[in-house]
Formats: C-alpha cells, sequence, structure tokens
C-alpha cells in the first residue's frame, strides 16, 4: 500500500530531515512526501533542505516563514537576519538564478493540501470558515483563536484545534512550544527540532508519528517557537 509521509517544521535542519527519512524507509518512487511548510530560517541548512524538496518534486505548503521570506523581498522591514542569511547563502551565477527559481516555487506554494482522508495546513484553521476561504495570514499563524486575527497566540484563549469539530484529520506544524498533538482528527507535527526537540513525521494510513532528536539546540527557545 502506497504510503503518505508528512513531516513537521524542518527549519533548515537537512541533517535531521536525512536521519528521519532514512529511519522512514522512505521510498521516493512509492511514498508520497508531503512537507508542512516552515522548510527555511533559524537552522543552518535552509538552502539544503528547499534544494532536496525541489529536486524530488515533493509536496510542500505554505509556513509563515516562506511568507514572510517573500514579503521581506518586498518590504526590507521585514528583511530580518534569517531571511538574509538564506537570500545570500545562494552564491555566484548559478545559484543567484537558482535563487530565483526558489523565490518564484515558493510563490505558488499552496496554503493546504486536501486529501479524501485529512488535509495539510502549517499553522491551522480559522473556526467557521471553510477551507477554500482561508486567509494566508491567519492559516499559516493561528495557534489560538478568540475572533481578533491581530491576537492568535493568546493562552487565555482556546487553541484552534479545540474549536475544530469535524471528522477529517488536520495535519499542522508551527506550534513547537506545545509540540506533538495527538487528538481523534487533529495531528500537529512541530516538535521544536530547530529548538533542540525532535524532527517528526506522521505515517499514514498507519497513523504512526516517527521522530528523530535534533542533533544541537541550533536556537534558545522562546515563549513564541
Amino acid at each position: 500500500m502506497k504510503r503518505t509521509i508528512i513531516i513537521g517544521d524542518v527549519h533548515g535542519c537537512f541533517d535531521e530531515l536525512s536521519e528521519l527519512l532514512e529511519q522512514c524507509r522512505f521510498l521516493p518512487k512509492k511514498d508520497r512526501l508531503i512537507f508542512l511548510g516552515d522548510l527555511i530560517n533559524k537552522g543552518p541548512l535552509s538552502k539544503e533542505v528547499v534544494r532536496f524538496v525541489r529536486e524530488g518534486n515533493h509536496e510542500c505548503i505554505l509556513g509563515n516563514h516562506e511568507l514572510g521570506f517573500l514579503k521581506s523581498l518586498e518590504d526590507s522591514h521585514f528583511f530580518k537576519k534569517g531571511f538574509k542569511a538564506f537570500h545570500n547563502s545562494y552564491k555566484g551565477k548559478k545559484e543567484e538564478s537558482e535563487r530565483e527559481e526558489v523565490i518564484n516555487w515558493m510563490k505558488k506554494l499552496p496554503l493546504y493540501i486536501e486529501d479524501k482522508s485529512f488535509i495539510c495546513i502549517h499553522g491551522g484553521l480559522q473556526p467557521d470558515v471553510p477551507l477554500k476561504k482561508q486567509k494566508r495570514e491567519i492559516a499559516t499563524k493561528i495557534r489560538t483563536w478568540g475572533g481578533d486575527v491581530t491576537d492568535m497566540d493568546n493562552p487565555g484563549d482556546p487553541a484552534w484545534y479545540e474549536l475544530y469539530k469535524k471528522k477529517k484529520l488536520v495535519v499542522f506544524g508551527h506550534w513547537a512550544m506545545r509540540g506533538l498533538v495527538e487528538r481523534e482528527n487533529v495531528i500537529g507535527l512541530d516538535s521544536g527540532c530547530v529548538w533542540g526537540g525532535s524532527l517528526s513525521c506522521l505515517i499514514l494510513p498507519e497513523k504512526r508519528i516517527l521522530s528523530v532528536p535534533a542533533k544541537k539546540c541550533y536556537r534558545i527557545p522562546t515563549s513564541k517557537a
């Protein structure tokens, strides 16, 4: 039976990604591989992660860090240290051409992937909004929901998935401080690899979660991880 392997926030942790795929016994010609976004930033090898995904023609959805990087190219106010490092990691004419291809590729990343049995989205779903009408600024960043789009990480509000009542499985990332989330209809896969945690994936249809530990803490954890 064909497997689908869904991978949480990589954030440039290419060595851990390689180890995780080895642990999964990933078969490129047989398995479907989906990334939940946030391939880049914070970790050491963002370019290598993006190159692997693109060269393998694997599926990936838009994460808030891809969105932030694209915004930084239009407005220098958003051009943070991590985005600048990723941008400048492409050196020489050949790699600069590759960078332009990567930018165009990122612009086309879907906000979500919907299958018969699951939905993949980076942050989560705004309650009471149809999937096709979810907005990227919300869907890539939402953690909690109290009705205020300017405050979607409020510990006083419920997690968005507590308000999700449908049966179709939603697989998301983005919330490293919450860690792995395992509910009947929701699975969260951001286990904070770049913060010294682990890199995790969900293997379907068996619905098994597999993780490998980070090789080091690349960034000091914060309350907004």
